[in-house]
């Protein structure tokens, strides 16, 4: 019998890894590391967590040449072709796309939900043709609800802080998460919205600190610790992970 999961992190070399930890009846440590499920333990009953990660310790080549492998699958997922079967990032999950062709339908249209993207297009239109008609209809669906999950967030944490951003946008910010002007204009970068939502919020209170701190001193980042105690472990998702965030 399996246990309950519980959240658990190591450090590999310069990288933090996070891990679902959980213990069984077997007698030897399970590793397994997938695209959706992200990093699994399964350890022995009775096992401790500072064993555990001695035992993840001695097999730190196995676990970094999967994560490599893992990587590059999902660098080669982020070449789409928008076709029925592909998978596409939402907030931290990837939830699968369905493409039907629809006789006498001016226009495509994108729906979500029932964890389901589902595209209607003129039955006319050929397959290579997708890209060009489907990725704006993802654009505009990620930008409104980017804009939509920023201005909710974004309220969330501002009992936190004296002053009030004069501007909140979400647009394509080139090599930035975010921004923050000297004003208190805060700009978000469209793209965080494929992330999970500790890493969204990440961005977020990074960029409403810097309305107190125009820097990344010392003083920034204690700051930041006091709304965000783990905030290191979220940057450092964002800096392994962030470049497999785009369409």
């Amino acid at each position: 019998m399996t246990q309950k999961e519980q959240n658990e992190q190591i450090k590999i070399g310069n990288t933090l890894l996070d891990y679902r930890l959980s213990y069984s009846d077997r007698k030897t440590l399970e590793l397994s590391l997938e695209l959706d499920s992200g990093f699994r333990v399964r350890a022995p009953k009775g096992m401790s967590k500072e064993a555990v990660k001695t035992k993840l310790l001695q097999k730190a080549d196995w676990i970094i040449r999967n994560l490599d492998r893992m990587n590059e699958i999902f660098r080669n997922e982020t070449q789409k072709e928008f076709v029925s079967g592909e998978k596409y990032l939402y907030r931290g999950r990837r939830y699968r796309l369905k493409v039907v062709q629809v006789n006498e339908l001016l226009e495509p249209t994108l729906t979500f939900s029932q964890s389901l993207f589902r595209v209607q297009i003129p039955a006319e239109v050929a397959e290579s043709d997708y890209p060009e008609l489907i990725r704006p209809l993802f654009l505009d669906f990620y930008h409104l609800k980017a804009e939509k999950l920023v201005q909710e967030r974004v309220k969330k944490y501002l009992r936190y802080f004296e002053e009030e951003p004069t501007l909140i946008k979400v647009q394509t910010l080139k090599n930035k998460w975010g921004s923050c002007s000297k004003t208190n204009q805060l700009r978000f970068n469209w793209r965080i919205v494929l992330a999970k939502t500790s890493v969204f919020d990440y961005v977020v209170v990074h960029e409403l600190c810097h309305m107190k701190y125009k820097n990344h001193s010392k003083a920034f980042w204690n700051e930041l610790r006091k709304i965000l105690p783990d905030y290191k472990k979220r940057k450092e998702w964002l800096r392994i992970y962030g470049d497999l965030l785009k369409l």
